[in-house]
């Protein structure tokens, strides 16, 4: 991003629990966590991994699919490796949720083999960016790599772990430069798509105008688990430039009201249920809330960026989004008042 930046009704909730306790081998890149046999959530290492994103393997019976493919090349290839060490089979579908750089980049790991599978929007988004995206970072990762380690050396204990994101994330950016290409889906869809597997059926679901124009969250039926990709984000700031808020958050209420889907793999941050969708629509609501304040009082948006990050959302990773999401709804705050 340049950094601009649904188990089965009768399942009991203790044998998720059970699920998120066995967690695979770590990898240096990632750690990965049992969902559902044959589903597992890929969570982003963030003591040095390159993964930047989460991601998942679904073994579907005759086929095994990947969703999202990290910003890293070589962080791509261990998940690949990984997902047929775990199926027992080659990797046949990776899904790109959506365009930014941390879940595309991964792609040409899986090339030849695997199908690329995204919206026609992203596909055509991807095009459109990911040149000048990887000129920019030819550019410029360097030093941004420099000022990130100059500000992790000096920050405060309490601040560290959020000064090393950036560091990482650089790094990875950093080290995938050399032999990037930029690997476009050859399957594209709209609105939605089904791929039948001999043990299991996905739905893939695209929504539009929310995290960006077009994202897609994968949806097991028959698990009832749901791959959000970044149209979910947990105990971090989202990134709301890219898209509208509102949209966004009326999605996420209908996952919410939703029962057949019961657990949840976001894009940032760790597998949870319901409870984390609630907050994270609390979140876009008081930002909205705040906004709208702002604009009816004729606060100058210079003074409005200056607010301070609201106690509940305080303490999440990712701080760096909150200012240019306060410019983001504030902008879309004036319009509605105009």
């Amino acid at each position: 991003m340049k950094m601009k930046w649904a188990l089965l009704l009768s399942l009991p909730v203790l044998l998720f629990q059970s699920f998120q306790k066995e967690k695979i081998t770590p990898e240096k890149d990632f750690d990965i966590q049992q969902l559902a046999p044959g589903v597992w959530a890929v969570i982003h290492n963030e003591q040095g991994g390159r993964a930047i994103c989460n991601a998942g393997i679904v073994d579907l019976g005759n086929k095994t699919l990947v969703f999202d493919a990290f910003i890293n090349q070589n962080a791509a290839a261990e998940l690949k490796k990984k997902a047929e060490q775990l199926t027992g089979r080659p990797v046949s579908f990776v899904i790109n949720s959506h365009f930014h750089d941390d879940h595309i980049r991964g792609n040409q790991s899986f090339i030849p083999g695997a199908s690329i599978i995204s919206t026609e929007w992203t596909k055509n988004k991807i095009q459109e960016t990911e040149p000048g995206e990887q000129e920019w970072a030819k550019k410029n990762t360097a030093t941004q790599l420099k000022k990130s380690m100059e500000q992790l050396a000096s920050a405060p204990e309490n601040e560290k772990n959020e000064a090393s994101v950036w560091v990482n994330y650089y790094k990875a950016i950093t080290q995938s430069l050399p032999d990037l290409k930029m690997t476009l889906p050859d399957i594209t869809f709209s609105n939605s798509f089904r791929i039948y597997g001999s043990k299991r059926t996905v739905q893939l679901v695209e929504y539009k105008n929310c995290h960006t124009g077009s994202d897609i969250a994968m949806i097991l039926p028959e698990d009832g688990i749901a791959f959000m990709g970044d149209l979910l984000f947990t105990e971090r700031h989202p990134w709301l430039g890219d898209g509208d808020p509102e949209t966004w958050k009326n999605t996420l209420k209908k996952f919410h009201e939703d029962a057949t889907v019961k657990f949840f793999v976001p894009g940032h941050g760790r597998v949870c249920g319901k409870d984390e969708i609630k907050v994270l629509i609390q979140y876009m609501e008081t930002l909205r809330q705040m906004s709208v304040e702002a604009v009816q009082k004729k606060v100058p948006d210079s003074v409005f960026l200056r607010s301070p990050i609201p106690e509940p959302f305080k303490d999440w990773s990712f701080k760096r989004f909150f200012i240019p999401n306060l410019s983001t709804v504030y902008a879309k705050a004036e319009k509605r008042d105009n």
